[in-house]
């Protein structure tokens, strides 16, 4: 706990210092740089836009390109300046740049409005400037025509319409209600001329009057257009959110100021921690070295007797594994010492009928020595010629006698049978004493490829006397060899059905035995009976050294502790499941590549 809350506080001190170096340099010099610029670009561009406007009073209209690179321009600061706000985390400039936006929006929407205006009053003055021309024109020849007052009165509209000319044109870029008054008293004058005057004439100052009264209803809408736009607030309102940023640049370096004083407070009370952890540590040391020397000459005894009593541990594990190899041979001995009844008696039945069929055999042999003997005699007479007919043809009649009475009791097929039970019998014998022989042998360290089926049938033999009245049912996949120690594996498989016959009543009993592979690297086998099943809180401990479950004198309780080791030892497992009143199985898994050989 100690050093838990020691590294805990260096940690929180480490994290402290951090944190104060940089909120020490938190202020971004350069946002403000990229602040003033976009400032700077969006004044611009309203100057431009001013500039714009008042060229478009004075009769230029409104560039479109220049309002469409405007729009593109506004863009770019404007996302500027958003990005600058937020990555600021100030929620109220960034509101407030999100109003500038909409100001510069509306202001786009006003020039549009005022070009609109421009060019309805633009067009009007054109009108006006065509019309007048066409109607001086047509009184001028009526002029020509005319004689005496009409002639005086003719060029009096004519010197008006001249004025009219001169006065459109200025109203159209000055205006004022002086020129306003001008036109409306020049349109009356036409009106109240058009009654003297022919219809030609009068026509084309009925046009004129229109034209005037257009111009004259246009130009006051252009006229409050300009007064909005001009005077629009997006310059002010621009400078007032530079000031906001610059306040707002103010008070991060009035921050990171307060903070680097506390940073000089901080570091140098982290000296002054510093310099005492160092006394503490040079004590410490000194403490230490101290303790050292005294367990360096500790430790030159202590050598010494970890070297004896290193020497007497090797021996005991020597002995205990002797030991351990001797308990194992003495557990599977056990086990085979347990079947001698059973073995002994599988022994005595093909023995049994071994010397049923020699006693049949030599019963037959008196019978065959007689026509043996017969017949060499007859050969002899017959080769020497030295005997009579009546004494050859005595003993033909007995040989041939001897002969039919074989044939018709069989005695050669008999004999061979007999032979063929005897030689059966010894084979059996032979067959049950090399399977022994093998169960019993003692190497244990040799890995040879061994099919796991074979071991299965060999332990079937070996416990037949325990298994016949039970059930067995083989259920052999196709697997491959196992490299493994054959008589260590036979022991696990001898076991494991030894169990299962004893867990099983005879007559109703049944053992499976299941060979199958195990994904791509390992084998399985199955070894399952339908006995009395295993206790659920049995099972954790079956596996334990001398824990059994059966009674007192029947068991060593080593026989499962010991599969599981050689299981184990091959780089396999076994596994259990059990349901009491229902059956066991025990799995054991083995992997198909070579084991390296332990031991045991």
């Amino acid at each position: 706990m100690r050093r838990i809350l020691v590294i805990s506080l260096s940690v929180l001190f480490a994290a402290l210092l951090v944190f104060l170096i940089v909120m020490t340099q938190s202020v971004d010099f350069g946002r403000q740089v990229r602040v003033n610029e976009q400032l700077a670009a969006l004044r611009t561009l309203d100057a431009k836009w001013n500039e714009s406007v008042l060229r478009a009073r004075s009769g230029d209209l409104a560039d479109e390109d220049l309002q469409r690179i405007a729009r593109d321009q506004l863009g770019r600061a404007i996302n500027g300046l958003n990005a600058e706000a937020r990555s600021l985390d100030n929620l109220g400039l960034v509101a407030d740049v999100a109003r500038l936006h909409t100001l510069y929006d509306e202001k786009l929407l006003l020039m549009a409005e005022y070009g609109r205006a421009t060019a309805v009053s633009a067009s009007a003055l054109g009108q006006v400037l065509q019309t007048v021309p066409a109607a001086q024109a047509q009184i001028r020849d009526l002029r020509a025509a005319s004689s005496g007052a009409m002639q005086q009165r003719l060029e009096d509209f004519r010197l008006l319409l001249d004025r009219l000319s001169a006065t459109s044109m200025e109203f159209s870029a000055v205006s004022g209600d002086r020129l306003r008054q001008e036109i409306e008293v020049a349109e009356q004058t036409l009106l109240s001329a058009m009654e003297v005057l022919p219809g030609a004439v009068r026509d084309s100052l009925r046009r004129t009057v229109a034209t005037l009264r257009a111009l004259r209803e246009a130009q006051p809408r252009r006229d409050h257009a300009f007064s909005r736009l001009y005077y629009f607030p997006t310059g002010p309102r621009t400078d007032a959110l530079g000031m906001q940023f610059a306040q707002n640049f103010q008070s991060g370096l009035e921050q990171r100021e307060l903070y680097r004083v506390y940073l000089i407070f901080y570091s140098a009370a982290l000296l002054v921690l510093l310099g005492y952890v160092g006394f503490q540590l040079f004590r410490s040391y000194r403490v230490i070295n101290l303790v050292n020397m005294q367990l360096k000459r500790a430790n030159e005894n202590l050598e010494q007797k970890v070297e004896a009593r290193t020497l007497e541990l090797s021996d005991a594990l020597r002995h205990l594994k002797e030991s351990e190899a001797m308990l194992v041979q003495s557990e599977k001995m056990s086990s085979l010492g347990q079947m001698v009844a059973g073995v002994a008696h599988e022994i005595n039945t093909p023995l049994a009928y071994v010397k049923s069929s020699l006693e049949s055999v030599h019963g037959q042999l008196p019978q065959l020595s007689t026509l043996v003997e017969q017949v060499d005699r007859l050969l002899t007479m017959l080769q020497t010629g030295e005997a009579g007919e009546e004494e050859v043809a005595m003993l033909f009649g007995q040989v041939s006698a001897l002969a039919r009475e074989l044939r018709e009791h069989e005695a050669l097929p008999v004999l061979e049978r007999l032979a063929q039970d005897g030689l059966h019998g010894i084979g059996q014998i032979a067959d049950l004493i090399i399977n022994l022989k093998d169960f019993s042998r003692l190497d244990r360290t040799r890995l040879t490829p061994f099919d796991l089926r074979a071991g299965l049938e060999s332990t079937l033999k070996i416990a037949r006397n325990l298994v016949k009245t039970r059930e067995i049912v083989r259920r052999f996949g196709d697997i491959p060899l196992v490299a493994c120690s054959p008589s260590q594996i036979n022991q696990v498989f001898l076991n494991l059905i030894t169990n299962a016959a004893q867990a099983t009543e005879e007559g109703t009993g049944t053992i499976i035995l299941t060979t199958r592979r195990s994904g791509a690297r390992e084998v399985a086998v199955d070894v399952e009976d339908n006995g009395r099943g295993i206790a659920a809180e049995d099972l954790p401990r079956i596996f334990d050294p001398f824990f059994t479950t059966k009674e007192v004198g029947q068991g060593t309780g080593l026989g499962l502790s010991i599969a599981y080791r050689i299981v184990q030892e091959h780089g396999g497992r076994i596994d259990v499941e059990s349901r009491p009143g229902q059956g066991t199985r025990f799995t054991v898994t083995l992997p198909i590549g070579s084991v390296p050989a332990q031991e045991t």
